[in-house]
């Protein structure tokens, strides 16, 4: 399976922050190299398949967006005119123009003061997992009738939406405050396993997931509340799925104090 972050769905608000803020810095790059009159409107939505597939991309790495080949719109906002690909390539000046505002736009949409190094084209299925997994985001930059199209990683849009706020970290559990038959609730959680959109779609039983972490590892002993309690390793006892407790980093003592 290849490798991905993590599962991630958007409500329709936070994909309109996500628009509002390509719409802003796009905005801005446009006070700086656009040459052509109007403006470009941004639209965001989830990832496909389909979409990677039918485009070439530009690429310079995770970190920043990956564009696709669509040389007409930077041409018709930075030049002020229609040219063909074999137009710009044969002007020095427009191919170093063209360059020079891709980088720029990359740069405003990362949120970045360096420039990208954006290498030749690739086909969608050669492109980085992290832009096709479950959370990365497909931008569109409409300027009259050219379309850009930018891809985002999970990562990239997690920048532009608020950060959730951390939880209130759990009080004490008192033994005392509990009746002799009183119970809490213990869970033994494994590392995460990440998937590509197209690995969770085929999803079959008896197919095999590989965790993030070596065999035999022990995994984390929690409160249902997520608080560590320690480490603790799988088994059998008595012919029962059991755990063994392997490191204690907390323990809760009739004190109150965890």
């Amino acid at each position: 399976m290849s490798g991905a972050l993590p599962f991630r769905l958007y409500t329709r608000k936070e994909l309109d922050i996500v628009e509002a803020a390509v719409g802003e810095r796009c905005a801005a790059w446009l006070r700086d190299w656009g040459l052509a009159d109007g403006e470009a409107q941004a639209s965001a939505c989830p990832v496909s398949l389909a979409d990677i597939s039918a485009a070439k991309w530009l690429t310079a790495g995770v970190g920043w967006p990956a564009m696709s080949d669509q040389p007409g719109f930077f041409a018709r906002v930075c030049l002020g005119a229609d040219k063909s690909r074999a137009a710009i390539e044969s002007s020095e000046l427009a191919a170093s123009t063209t360059r020079a505002a891709r980088d720029a736009l990359a740069a405003a949409i990362s949120g970045e003061d360096a420039a990208p190094a954006y290498a030749g084209l690739k086909e969608g299925g050669l492109l980085d997992p992290v832009f096709s997994a479950t959370g990365a985001l497909r931008a569109e930059l409409r300027h009259g009738d050219q379309v850009l199209t930018v891809l985002l990683s999970a990562e990239q849009a997690a920048r532009w939406l608020p950060k959730p706020g951390l939880p209130a970290a759990p009080g004490p559990i008192s033994l005392r405050s509990l009746s002799l038959d009183g119970q809490v609730e213990l869970e033994v959680r494994a590392s995460p396993a990440q998937f590509s959109i197209e690995d969770l779609g085929s999803l079959r039983p008896g197919d095999v997931i590989r965790l993030d972490q070596k065999a035999g590892t022990p995994f984390d002993l929690r409160l249902a509340s997520g608080e560590l309690l320690g480490r603790a390793q799988y088994g059998l006892s008595q012919g029962q799925p059991s755990v063994k407790v392997r490191r204690a980093d907390k323990a809760i003592n009739k004190s109150g104090k965890a």
